[in-house]
């Protein structure tokens, strides 16, 4: 399966590239790669996934072909990323998955966006 990948610029001033899939109306579900990976490291999970979430598979900043700032690479950067998606897409809530470092930025979201997860799930 070819997925076509999708680039936003967040407020904190990044641009990231994602895939999405499935049904808009879904619950929304994150999914965040481990270090020195990208949303490619779910390529082959996203075609298992059932249609009725609302899948995002999120390169996250200094990693593939997001930006690289200078700065800005703590967990708390990184969530704050999440929460900016989010933002962006209008999305009050989501469930996030992540796998490695990903699962860093996913419970460093937990701190501080609690209201924010429909679930958590740590690979």
């Amino acid at each position: 399966m070819k997925f076509a990948s999708k680039s936003m610029t967040l407020p904190t001033g990044v641009t990231l590239p994602y895939v999405e899939q499935g049904d808009p109306h879904g619950v929304p579900v994150i999914l965040l790669h481990g270090v020195t990976d990208s949303w490619r490291s779910f390529e082959l999970v996203l075609p298992h996934l059932p249609p009725n979430l609302h899948t995002f598979a999120l390169t996250q900043r200094g990693h593939g072909d997001a930006d690289r700032p200078l700065t800005g690479y703590s967990f708390r950067d990184f969530a704050a990323d999440v929460a900016a998606f989010l933002d962006t897409l209008q999305l009050d809530a989501a469930v996030l998955v992540g796998h490695s470092m990903g699962s860093g930025v996913v419970q460093r979201f937990a701190l501080d966006y609690p209201e924010r997860l429909l679930g958590v799930v740590l690979v």
